[in-house]
């Protein structure tokens, strides 16, 4: 394992740290430049991607993206967000599945990427997971949340940052040819809620 993991996984919550060791002891196994994830959020959007991996150390873009299929979950947006309101997270869900991308993200990249996701909080926002993705060889990474929240306890401003983050995952969303309709069910709530 790379140093850079090796710090990495001291400051992340537990659950997190066996999972990126899991992960890179089987997937890495000879130390591969890059972790592959799965987003299925606005991490979609790669302007937004660029701008947060930037403003938190180290600028990347979405590298070797694949349009990717992950069964038994599905998309929803309860994650609080001190930055969007909500965020998407994922929850196991048999009869379902959730659309999105899967792409690397360079070792050298790590920490702003988690920093950006809020792993690397005293109380961290998500939490790593490994799962299988269609169309991929080995099991990627993927995000959990760990604050559920709803729309219901937010104000009328933390409603509005939502409805410019669930925008800017189907910005996101459309450039990679993603399934987005449960995103999209969503914002015509939202704008049904501004509009009265």
């Amino acid at each position: 394992m790379t140093s850079n993991i090796e710090s990495i996984s001291k400051r992340i919550s537990k659950c997190s740290n066996v999972v990126l060791h899991e992960y890179s002891s089987k997937f890495m196994p000879n130390g591969f430049a890059c972790l592959r994830f799965f987003s299925y959020g606005s991490n979609m959007n790669e302007g937004k991607f660029r701008e947060d991996t930037r403003r938190n150390g180290y600028e990347f873009g979405l590298e070797n993206v694949k349009k990717g299929v992950l069964k038994g979950y599905k998309r929803i947006l309860g994650n609080k967000s001190e930055k969007h309101g909500l965020a998407f997270t994922i929850c196991s869900s048999e009869r379902d599945q959730v659309e999105g991308i899967c792409h690397d993200v360079p070792i050298k990249g790590l920490n702003s990427f988690l920093k950006k996701e809020g792993l690397l909080l005293d109380e961290p926002s998500y939490e790593l997971v490994i799962v299988s993705v269609s169309d991929q060889n080995n099991p990627v990474l993927t995000l959990k949340g760990l604050k559920p929240s709803s729309l219901e306890k937010l104000d009328s401003g933390g409603k509005l940052k939502v409805y410019c983050y669930v925008s800017t995952t189907i910005e996101g969303a459309e450039r990679w040819n993603v399934d987005y309709q449960d995103i999209l069910e969503i914002k015509k709530a939202l704008e049904k809620k501004f509009c009265r």
